[in-house]
């Protein structure tokens, strides 16, 4: 991963491909929040090889939140049905703003189990950022609707330049301090993160959000991927048509990659995949995942690191 926050003293560069561009979702979300944070330290930016290739990247908006004119114009109305273009999220106003959009804007009104499971992952993963980043800048969010092949999938991203999760949960487990590995881990357990109800209403879903948002993936057969300060997890695809529904609590004895960055992420990301051909009755697996999650008097599982 390149380094983002190093060497900005004197200006920050964004150098895409000359020839060919293809970024998901995840990448956008993180230049654009690295665009915020470099308006906040008071660091210019430029990027190089802005040319035809970069039409998808303008059309999701990229540069306008970069503060950078691309040099030719986007019909805007190519949106539609395909995807949701970066925004800014800063209140719990703007959150309502974009989950009211996503139907529209990914032409999801005719699978309404699949644009549920979207709206549900979009709100949470912006409520955790809102709520505990501790960012100036707010989150960005972003969406990409893939309909083509078998597999029809949704893409989403949220990122922030806040305080990162190990300093956030540090102040509540002092174990993780130092540790962002062992702090992603934690935040990935059902009733550590939040004390908010999330948006299906009960004090149950309370600080289960990101836990919900992987069992949805991984039930749906696509991954999860979530980074922060030096460690970055993901939750792998399912192999062919395999699917478990089995919910692991641990998310390190899922199907999982956990990786040590050498230049770290100041802030959270967090990437979901949901493949909207595969979600059928989203109340009720919704209601399964939340009756398979500890009560408040259970003890929390001890997270496996060997």
């Amino acid at each position: 991963m390149n380094d983002f926050f190093g060497g900005t003293e004197t200006g920050a560069e964004l150098i895409l491909h000359p020839r060919w561009m293809h970024i998901e979702p995840y990448g956008l979300a993180m230049a654009a929040a690295w665009g915020a944070w470099c308006r906040r330290n008071t660091a210019s930016i430029t990027v190089r090889n802005v040319g035809p290739q970069a039409r998808y990247a303008a059309r999701m908006k990229l540069f306008e939140h970069l503060r950078i004119d691309p040099g030719f114009s986007i019909v805007e109305h190519e949106e539609a049905g395909r995807f949701l273009p970066l925004r800014k999220v800063s209140t719990a106003l703007d959150i309502r703003g974009v989950i009211a959009d996503l139907s529209a804007l990914l032409h999801l009104d005719r699978f309404p189990d699949a644009l549920a499971a979207v709206q549900y992952c979009v709100s949470e993963l912006l409520r955790n950022a809102l709520e505990h980043a501790g960012s100036p800048d707010g989150a960005f969010v972003c969406a990409h609707n893939y309909t083509s092949g078998a597999n029809r999938r949704v893409s989403i991203a949220v990122a922030d330049c806040g305080q990162g999760i190990a300093s956030h949960l540090g102040s509540v487990y002092p174990d993780v301090r130092g540790d962002d590995s062992r702090a992603l881990a934690l935040a990935m357990l059902p009733g550590v993160t939040g004390v908010q109800p999330g948006m299906y209403g009960t004090p149950d879903n309370a600080g289960a959000g990101l836990f919900i948002t992987r069992c949805i993936a991984k039930g749906s057969g696509g991954y999860f991927v979530m980074m922060s300060g030096r460690a970055a997890y993901r939750l792998r695809r399912a192999k062919g048509r395999s699917r478990s529904r089995r919910i692991v609590l641990d998310p390190l004895e899922e199907r999982h990659d956990l990786w040590n960055l050498p230049a770290g992420w100041q802030g959270t990301v967090v990437a979901v995949e949901i493949r909207t051909n595969q979600i059928k009755d989203f109340q009720r697996f919704f209601r399964w995942i939340r009756e398979q999650i500890p009560r408040p008097a259970a003890k929390r599982p001890k997270i496996r690191f060997t």
